[in-house]
C-alpha cells in the first residue's frame, strides 16, 4: 500500500513538474552551430552566413549569384532586419571591380542580391524596399562576441 501510495506521489509530482515547464520552440540548426573547427561562422538568415577561415580575408559571405557576385570579404558591419539582410565590407570586389566601400542587401525570400558601390545607391534602395536609410549596423566582431556566448542571434540586443 505505501508502494502505490509513494508511486501516486511521484508520479504527481512528475506530472505537475512537467506541466509548468516552459518549452522552447524548436530552432533550426542553421541558427546554432558555431562552425568547424577551423573556422567560425555566424549565421544570418538560411542560407546566409558569415564565415572566417583567417584574421588577413576576415569575415566573408557567399551568395547565390543572383546579381552576378558569388560573395565578397573584409565584413566590418552587418544586421538582419525582418529577414533582410544588410553588409558593408571594404576592399574587395563588386560586380568584378575592385571597391573601397561596398554595401550589400540580401532578401532571401524574394531571392534579391544587390549591391551598392556607393552609399547613397544603399540608402536609396533602403528606401525603395521601406527600411530606414539609416539602419544601424553591428561591428562585425560585436556580432561574432555576442554569438560565442549566446545559443543563437538576437539582432536587437547586440551592441
Amino acid at each position: 500500500m505505501k508502494c502505490v501510495l509513494l508511486y501516486s506521489l511521484l508520479i504527481g509530482l512528475l506530472l505537475c513538474c512537467s506541466c509548468g515547464s516552459n518549452k522552447k520552440a524548436a530552432v533550426d540548426d542553421f541558427y546554432t552551430e558555431k562552425g568547424e573547427w577551423d573556422s567560425a561562422r555566424l549565421p544570418l538568415v538560411k542560407p546566409y552566413e558569415a564565415i572566417i577561415v583567417n584574421k588577413e580575408a576576415g569575415w566573408g559571405m557567399n551568395l547565390v549569384g543572383v546579381d552576378g557576385d558569388t560573395g565578397f570579404f573584409h565584413i566590418k558591419k552587418a544586421t538582419v532586419v525582418n529577414g533582410v539582410i544588410l553588409v558593408y565590407y571594404e576592399n574587395d570586389l563588386l560586380h568584378g571591380e575592385t571597391v573601397w566601400k561596398a554595401w550589400y542587401v540580401v532578401i532571401p525570400a524574394k531571392k534579391i542580391e544587390k549591391g551598392f558601390s556607393t552609399h547613397k545607391q544603399y540608402t536609396d534602395y533602403l528606401d525603395s524596399i521601406h527600411i530606414p536609410k539609416e539602419t544601424p549596423l553591428h561591428d562585425i566582431e560585436a556580432i561574432a562576441d555576442y554569438y560565442e556566448y549566446h545559443d543563437t542571434i538576437d539582432w536587437k540586443e547586440i551592441h
